[in-house]
């Protein structure tokens, strides 16, 4: 037993002198930073000698970074467009899901606490200002029975969550051709109507604050919050609020990942899936050592990876994150395998 233990300790060791000194970073989404968060947290008592650091700054800032060599790792709510394709297909990043995340639709409406039922489109006329008061009648319409007050909308947008590589804008788009940008070149929306803010503790702030107050927010944040969200109506028809088993059921109708990985998860024909959904991607070199050159580093990242696709699933439903199925694991952990350090 002593011998054991003796050996368990060298080989503890010798790993622990192995990655010493060594460091990685990660920037992209806002949307999947509480998630990444936790698992750079839980990964430094399992390696604490491997320095992983996560900048959240919007997932077209990940891009950037992933194209342009800025980082060991980078973390988008979308995938690529097409010439964003190209680019990635002759620099060889993998594009690997490793979570599905969510953004809900909450809002401070005097009378109605629960139960707001909303369409893709009338959400995009809301905040394109198209739609000005709760009692319009495509809300009305939409929510009989309700007594829905007459006072004006209150639109609250998160300024890290702007560009199309981000969940919301992104879905938006697709739900309205309408929407503008500020900048072809980099895909940022054009908010015509409402408040700009850093952050959802400063939307949280306008919503207790201003009666009428919509805004989009982080899942994790709103059941962390308590506040009531709304249900969207998906593929199917069906309305449904957002939950790790709504987020859950959006990967029920995929047999399995498709070549690339790259899957729109607000098209899920599944009567349970909530549509404002998507997978957290995680966006690395297949050739790291080319981009690092550097054996110990590649050899940290694939371990962190793959302590993601296994033991780091195990966290996602506390954060309101839903893991991976095991047949796409087993994918995705095969695509690792494949990373050449």
């Amino acid at each position: 037993m002593k011998i054991s233990k003796l050996l368990a300790a060298i080989v503890l060791l010798s790993v622990s002198q192995a990655f010493a000194d060594t460091s990685l970073k990660g920037t992209g989404s806002a949307l999947a930073g509480p998630l990444l968060g936790k698992w750079v947290k839980e990964w430094r008592q399992a390696q604490p000698t491997v320095k992983v650091q996560y900048e959240a700054k919007g997932s077209s800032e990940g891009v950037q970074k992933a194209l342009n060599h800025g980082s060991d790792f980078a973390v988008v709510d979308t995938p690529f467009t097409l010439e964003e394709g190209q680019l990635v297909q002759s620099r060889a990043i993998l594009h690997l899901p490793v979570a599905v995340e969510a953004v809900a639709i909450t809002y401070n409406l005097p009378g109605v606490e629960t139960g707001l039922q909303l369409t893709p489109t009338v959400l995009s006329g809301i905040f394109r200002g198209v739609i000005q008061k709760w009692n319009d009648p495509a809300i009305k319409e939409l929510n009989p029975g309700v007594d829905l007050p007459d006072i004006e909308i209150r639109v609250v947008h998160r300024e890290e969550e702007s560009g199309l590589h981000d969940l919301f804008p992104s879905f938006l788009v697709k739900a309205d051709s309408q929407w503008a940008f500020k900048n072809e070149k980099e895909k940022k929306l054009h908010w015509p109507v409402g408040q700009n803010v850093k952050g959802n503790g400063k939307a949280l702030e306008k919503l207790r604050l201003w009666p009428g107050t919509v805004a989009a927010v982080d899942l994790t944040f709103a059941a962390q919050n308590h506040l009531p969200t709304a249900a969207l109506n998906n593929q199917a028809g069906s309305f449904v609020e957002p939950s790790t088993e709504s987020l859950a059921a959006a990967l029920s109708d995929l047999e399995g990942l498709p070549e690339g990985f790259q899957v729109n998860l607000d098209q899920s024909r599944a009567k349970e899936a909530y549509p404002l959904c998507a997978f957290s991607y995680l966006l690395v070199h297949q050739n790291y050592f080319n981009v690092a050159h550097d054996h110990k580093r590649g050899k940290a990242l694939v371990d962190f990876l793959n302590w993601i696709l296994s033991d780091g699933q195990k966290l996602e439903a506390d954060l309101s994150y839903a893991p991976l199925p095991d047949a796409f694991l087993s994918q995705v952990k095969e695509k690792v395998g494949e990373i050449k350090y």
